[in-house]
């Protein structure tokens, strides 16, 4: 066979055994150089793709799409800078062990260090952030074919691994681009005939869930009964079957359980907000926990932290599935890699009489704080970033998903939250790095992912950040509510001690943004509102929920009173949890 016909094979092949592997959702950025792969995606009737402008933005996409598949979405790009854009994207998915697959296209090595045009060392480019990752021969008849699809076999199951994750294929390529049809009958292409007719993948790779051994566990269970203050803390899980075992496992202990929004747990009907009472330096005291069981990894507040900083417990114990080390301050007493679901069910039943420290009082806490949080929900009040997450929370329906920005958005909706949802709904966040960045695009993915209708809430300054998603949501299968939330700036700035620095704030901290919010959904054809009170946004965010058309709704405001509103609420909260457990 010729050039043309080699490479034509080979892609082919390379995309057939990705979809074979699970791997069928394919993302695309226009390219010469990946011309190869490009058409053995379209012409593959098997695969699912999506071509996107913007390399950054296809990447943050298919993370999203990782984050609620638990599949990985393959980037496609050309050589040359177009795979250092997706560098934010894959360092997120690697520290959030979301899986996803790069197969960026590159010169041969004869162009290498040469002064070729658009030309860079692609190979190893993502450095540690990979599970793994292959320079990929140039196509030729001296590479056994077998080889090829053992690889690509190996790139998928490492990132569906126990710690998920990206995986970089390099595949360079020599010109010409264009197909020619294959002569299958080539001796080089036999040892692939069972393989070209049984359509299976290649071969396939069984990680089981690690299970904790039986006197780890008959330690755990003999800690959790001495405990007399014991408290669980579910953190940043990938797993919807993890959360649900974590809060499992507090309802049969009777141990209070911590909520964090990055657990997918913040959004069941039946679990309390204990960031709110962990505000409270005196609340804090008065509970004084002994053992503390963290499943998962990073929280959204720094109230856990400051927490168990003051308390202290003899015992702090972090159970999650992957390698990574968690412990931010240091002061884990016992790390266990296993199995969250598993480890929570071996764990049920070792309290034999379940008991909440204060059971009736924080009940009665969490009553009245939430009634503190209606408040700020009357109808005829202007709408605010606070009442915007509380009426989010409580309106989003089943049919959804929401995902939410970092900076404020997340907090508010961490700490305000209110859902109706007996099991929750699907939520996310970009909380591996915690970055501003792709964060339309990454609710896009999600929401394609899953096939439902997206909310996203969002900051302006983060909604700059990514403007040219905005012309994904017109392509998406289903609409998508973006809900901006315009104090004119980077408001979590207003908030730190920077703020009295009067000389530099403004100009070097919270950037303030004129752009028009208005302007942009006109020029991505969307729909806009922008809904003054309470009631106003209740009633475009319904409408919203119902329709098939993607809008963004603004919530203007002011920096300055968006503090002083917090502070305001803050204040109560605290003021009522003290009077309930400190007296």
């Amino acid at each position: 066979m010729n050039n043309r016909q080699i490479t034509t094979l080979w892609s082919q092949i390379v995309i057939e055994e990705l979809i074979r592997q699970g791997a069928d959702f394919f993302c695309i950025s226009p390219g010469s150089r990946s011309t190869p792969l490009t058409i053995a995606i379209a012409r593959n009737p098997k695969a699912r793709w999506k071509m996107f402008a913007d390399e950054r933005s296809a990447a943050f996409f298919a993370l999203g799409y990782g984050r609620a598949t638990a599949l990985p979405a393959v980037l496609v790009c050309t050589s040359g800078t177009a795979v250092a854009n997706y560098f934010p994207a894959v360092v997120e998915a690697s520290m959030d062990f979301q899986p996803m697959l790069v197969l960026s296209a590159d010169r041969p090595f004869e162009l290498l260090e040469c002064g070729a045009n658009q030309t860079i060392r692609q190979e190893n480019i993502f450095g540690g952030y990979t599970r793994w990752q292959m320079q990929l021969p140039v196509p030729s008849t001296d590479a056994p074919l077998k080889a090829l699809l053992s690889t690509l076999a190996y790139a998928v199951a490492k990132s569906l691994g126990e710690s998920a994750g990206p995986v970089h294929l390099n595949q360079p390529f020599r010109e010409p681009f264009e197909p020619s049809t294959p002569d299958l009958k080539d001796p080089w292409v036999a040892p692939l005939h069972q393989w070209l007719q049984n359509g299976k993948p290649f071969s396939s790779s069984i990680v089981p869930e690690k299970q904790p051994d039986s006197n780890t566990i008959t330690m755990l269970r003999q800690l959790l009964a001495a405990a007399e203050r014991p408290m669980i803390i579910a953190g940043s899980m990938t797993s919807r079957a993890d959360a649900l075992a974590v809060s499992g496992l507090s309802s049969d202990l009777g141990v209070p359980l911590y909520p964090d929004f990055s657990s997918g747990l913040r959004m069941v009907a039946s679990l309390n907000p204990w960031q709110l009472l962990l505000q409270s330096p005196e609340v804090r005291k008065s509970l004084q926990c002994d053992l503390v069981v963290h499943f998962g990894g990073n929280v959204i507040a720094k109230h856990p932290s400051t927490a168990l900083q003051e308390w202290q417990p003899e015992h702090y114990i972090v159970i999650k599935p992957q390698q990574a080390r968690f412990s931010p301050d240091h002061n884990v007493t016992c790390r266990l890699e296993a199995s969250i679901a598993l480890t929570a069910e071996m764990l049920k039943g070792c309290r034999a009489i379940p008991s909440k420290p204060g059971s009736n009082t924080v009940d009665r806490f969490f009553r009245r704080a939430s009634e503190e949080i209606q408040s700020e929900l009357l109808p005829e009040k202007p709408v605010t970033d606070i009442s915007a997450a509380r009426l989010v929370s409580e309106l989003v329906t089943s049919q959804q998903v929401l995902f939410v920005s970092n900076s404020m958005p997340v907090r508010d909706m961490d700490n305000y939250a209110q859902s109706s949802h007996p099991c929750g709904i699907p939520t996310a966040i970009n909380r591996g790095v915690s970055g501003i960045d792709g964060i339309i695009s990454t609710a896009a993915g999600f929401a394609n992912g899953h096939q439902k209708p997206g909310t996203l809430m969002i900051g302006d300054i983060a909604f700059l950040h990514d403007l040219n998603a905005l012309s994904l949501l017109g392509t998406l299968p289903v609409p998508m509510q973006i809900i901006v939330l315009n104090n004119n700036g980077g408001a979590i700035f207003s908030f730190l001690p920077i703020s009295e620095c009067s000389d530099v704030f403004e100009t070097h901290f919270a950037t303030p943004q004129n752009y028009s919010i208005r302007s942009a959904a006109e020029t991505f054809g969307l729909d806009y509102a922008a809904p003054q009170t309470n009631q106003e946004f209740s009633e475009v965010y319904r409408a919203a929920c119902s329709s098939n058309r993607s809008i963004i709704i603004e919530v203007k405001s002011s920096r300055a009173e968006n503090v002083i509103q917090h502070r305001a609420l803050r204040e109560r909260i605290m003021a009522l949890a003290e009077e309930e457990l400190c007296h």
